[in-house]
């Protein structure tokens, strides 16, 4: 990804909402979050999700904290990051024999999208904070219900 491309989106905890795309390009306020990130005690709590650089099917951007589906799998993909590394990694869930959700033992890098050709066989369902329900370990769920 060049840094032309580089695209992010904030997440608002205290509100529970996304700012607003207009608000997030303006350079003051994206300096002002920086600098709540900084602080021992912020006023605003803040999520930065970073677009990972790659499109899902539709061509939906793919940030940090969405839920993506694969249908030809049934698999459920979260994006998230690695507090170790500081990377966005992927938690990959499956289907069991009788259709609950569960997590899978293995997850990937980034690079997976990649792999998988997230551009022609994903789909953003959702995102964590938005559809924590998608990743209801043991709930049943059915790719009518995404």
């Amino acid at each position: 990804m060049k840094l032309k491309d580089f695209d992010f989106r904030i997440w608002n905890n205290n509100s529970k909402t996304y700012e607003a795309e207009s608000i997030t390009e303006s350079l003051g306020f994206v300096t002002s979050v920086f600098k709540q990130l900084t602080y021992k005690e912020p006023t605003i709590d803040y999520e930065i999700e970073v677009f990972t650089g790659y499109f899902d099917k539709n061509g939906n951007k793919i940030y940090e904290n969405d839920i993506l589906m694969i249908e030809l799998t049934e698999e459920i993909f979260y994006i998230t990051r690695d507090d170790t590394y500081k990377m966005s990694e992927i938690i990959l869930y499956g289907k069991d024999y009788n259709g609950n959700l569960y997590r899978k033992r293995n997850s990937g890098g980034i690079n997976l999208l990649k792999m998988l050709v997230s551009d022609k066989n994903m789909s953003v369902v959702g995102n964590i904070h938005e559809n924590p329900e998608l990743l209801e370990e043991g709930k049943q769920w059915k790719l009518a219900n995404l």
